[in-house]
């Protein structure tokens, strides 16, 4: 063997008994169900996987919120300059900044309603992550209980 070629049998082997050709089948539907163990197994390091995917989701969608929050804050500093600025300037400079102004706010509030939408469906893929992640592998591990 040179390395590229595939061993016949596999350390998991050992763990099943051997096949019998006059058994009638019976021994390939056991063979074929893996055991709770590897179930379990299989399921923590999916649920470790994805542990540090939501933890990182998480994350983003903190500071998403944070910075929603920011710039929020951050436009009620400037109306509140914008307002000063308009008791002291002329008319025409007030109607063009006014309207530039207006223009950039009615953006920025479609884009936080954007980002308030794209955030619910974070959120509920997340619920439907977290509520589904364990009950395919708790389903087939009662499946499995049931075989023998």
């Amino acid at each position: 063997m040179d390395g590229a070629d595939i061993p016949s049998h596999s350390a998991a082997d050992g763990d099943r008994p051997p096949e019998n050709a006059d058994d009638g089948g019976v021994g390939d539907e056991h063979a074929a169900a893996p055991p709770p163990e590897r179930c379990e197994a299989l399921a923590s390091a999916i649920a470790g996987v994805l542990a540090g995917a939501l933890r990182e989701h998480e994350e983003r969608a903190a500071a998403t919120a944070r910075s929603q929050d920011e710039v929020a804050a951050a436009i009620d500093r400037l109306n509140g300059e914008l307002d000063r600025l308009l008791e002291n300037a002329p008319t025409m400079v007030i109607m063009h900044h006014s309207a530039r102004i207006s223009s950039i706010r009615k953006r920025i509030s479609a884009m936080n309603m954007l980002l308030k939408s794209i955030q619910r469906r974070i959120d509920s893929m997340d619920r439907i992550i977290s509520t589904d992640h364990s009950s395919p592998v708790q389903k087939a591990g009662n499946e499995v209980g049931t075989r023998f």
